[in-house]
């Protein structure tokens, strides 16, 4: 299987309200303080194949660490350990932007790698009766890191120690960066680069150091390091080679070879906080999809609506309003162009209003004829763009629902996007709750513009697809994505995709780059696609024309 990553990613780590399980607003005043994270380069191994981008790049991740289990725990409870221990790099290197592909370490865990050293664990010199095993383990991980890091690099950091989740309030309140998160989301929120953080870091060093000053180390332990709560780790991280430009598979998406007569596009906003509200950043950024598609693709009409809505006819104040989906675009979008009659601030607000509860949980359909030629062959076909926006998560209901939709469009859909929520992985699109009979034996494209989708789908979706890598190419985000201008980062990719300009995945990845006040220059949150590297079409060895009807 091929699960290289083809990567963008421009810009730096500054925000307003993220796709995360609640909204945050984070605020930066300039590029991120890293004084904890010390990097020092060196020339490393170039290992196996890999890719190359103009502002990102694929590295090999891998450190070497320790964990304390009772004296003769289980492999089972040494991996538990490990994986929460790993788990929470994702969080510590985050602000360094580097992610890592696996959030549980499911891959990395072979307990011959382990090393485990018996000790007795003593209390300010005395003897406390407990034993330990310290369990000294090795890791490698697949890391994304912006393209301006050095060649060969070794970054600096520390890992949350032990069962961090019994220790919520007191983490929660030094080394977060959302001291309200749940005990069980500390890992994700790690942020040891914080001045609090720093100072207990520091402080817990001193002690365990003073504790085991005269210890025989080989033999014993101190009760304060086994129940330390902050590691320091040395992350390596080795660069690999780039391969050559690639392509979607163009020609498949298209239906050639096939018997096929639409391209089906899936597009799901999942709602931020409340469908109701026509401020809801997701209500806002689902218009500007819509927007942003319609410009780019002018002949995309609406053929259907699921439940049956009219989508363009409104009342205000006893008066009739027929508007355009310009019109709509602009009022829940900009806040402006309401028609004449419509001036006062409640008036407005009602019409906002009635737009997007028309809009909810509503299945849409986008249709335009085209003709598609390839070589010497010419065929018809229909686009399809389905779009929905509502709850996906919050309710066992609304999760249920949200996963038929999901296995539908897994099933009939060429093209798979999805904006909203990450859930950390956990939601409805939580790999865990699908298998390969859902999808068909096919190519598709999937993309998942959410928060740190790295850590959470590709490789699982990759895995379980009829045919692997060579029937899905899988896109995703190594950082956090933001809910402003998403939707046109989404929208100018599927057009990027369906507009017959046959761009590489550089060319769309590129494509998706959008500029918020917050980063004039741009901003992407080390996009990548995974599963490209046995695609076979080439723009340039085989022409392919798309023209709408």
């Amino acid at each position: 299987m091929s699960t290289r990553l083809r990567l963008l990613a421009p810009g730096i780590l500054l925000s307003t309200a993220c796709a995360w399980r609640r909204a945050l607003t984070l605020v930066c005043t300039g590029a991120v303080a890293l004084s904890l994270v010390a990097c020092a380069t060196e020339e490393l191994a170039t290992s196996e194949e890999d890719l190359t981008s103009a502002s990102a790049l694929e590295r090999k991740a891998s450190w070497q660490s320790y964990v304390y289990v009772a004296a003769g725990a289980s492999d089972q409870a040494i991996r538990q350990e490990i994986q929460r221990q790993v788990k929470s790099a994702i969080g510590a290197l985050r602000y360094p932007e580097v992610a890592l592909q696996d959030r549980d370490s499911l891959s990395n865990l072979d307990p011959k790698g382990w090393k485990k050293l018996e000790l007795a664990v003593l209390d300010q010199g005395k003897a406390t009766g407990q034993r330990v095993w310290r369990v000294q383990y090795p890791y490698t991980d697949v890391a994304m890191v912006r393209a301006k890091s050095p060649k060969g690099l070794n970054l600096d950091s520390f890992l949350l120690f032990g069962d961090y989740t019994q220790r919520g309030p007191e983490i929660n309140a030094t080394c977060s960066d959302d001291p309200k998160t749940e005990a069980n989301s500390l890992w994700f929120h790690f942020a040891p680069e914080l001045a609090k953080c720093k100072a207990a870091i520091a402080t817990e060093i001193a002690a365990i150091n003073a504790a085991h000053k005269g210890l025989d180390l080989a033999k014993s332990v101190a009760k304060v390091e086994v129940e330390r709560r902050y590691l320091p780790v040395r992350i390596k991280l080795e660069p690999v080679k780039a391969p050559p430009v690639l392509y979607p598979d163009y020609d498949r998406l298209w239906g050639f070879g096939t018997d096929r007569t639409k391209v089906v596009a899936y597009a799901f906003f999942g709602v931020d906080a409340d469908e109701r509200n026509p401020n809801d950043v997701s209500a806002v950024e689902h218009f500007r999809f819509l927007r942003t598609l319609r410009a780019k693709l002018p002949k995309l009409t609406v053929t259907q609506t699921e439940p049956m809505a009219m989508l363009l006819d409104y009342q205000v104040g006893g008066k009739k309003i027929t508007a355009t989906y310009d019109d709509l675009a602009n009022w829940i979008v900009d806040n402006q162009g309401f028609p004449a009659t419509v001036v006062s601030p409640a008036d407005r607000d009602s019409l906002r209003k009635q737009v997007v509860e028309r809009f909810a949980e509503r299945t849409i359909v986008w249709s335009a004829p085209a003709s598609v030629t390839l070589g010497s062959q010419t065929r018809s076909i229909t686009v399809e763009v389905r779009t929905f926006w509502g709850y996906e998560d919050g309710s066992p209901e609304y999760r249920q629902k949200a996963t038929w939709r999901y296995l539908e469009a897994f099933w009939h859909g060429d093209i798979f996007l999805y904006q909203g929520h990450s859930h950390f992985g956990h939601g409805p699109l939580e790999p865990t709750a699908y298998n390969g009979g859902n999808f068909p034996n096919r190519y598709q494209v999937m993309l998942i513009n959410s928060c740190v989708s790295f850590n959470y789908y590709d490789v699982d979706f990759l895995k379980m697809h009829p045919g692997g890598s060579k029937n899905l190419d899988v896109v995703v985000n190594g950082l956090p994505a933001y809910w402003t201008k998403m939707g046109e980062a989404s929208a100018n990719y599927l057009a990027s995709l369906i507009d017959g300009q046959n761009k590489s995945w550089i060319g769309l990845l590129q494509a998706m780059v959008v500029k918020p006040s917050w980063q004039p220059s741009g901003y992407d949150p080390m996009r990548a696609v995974n599963g490209e590297l046995d695609n076979t079409f080439n723009a340039a060895k085989t022409p392919l024309k798309v023209e709408y009807k």
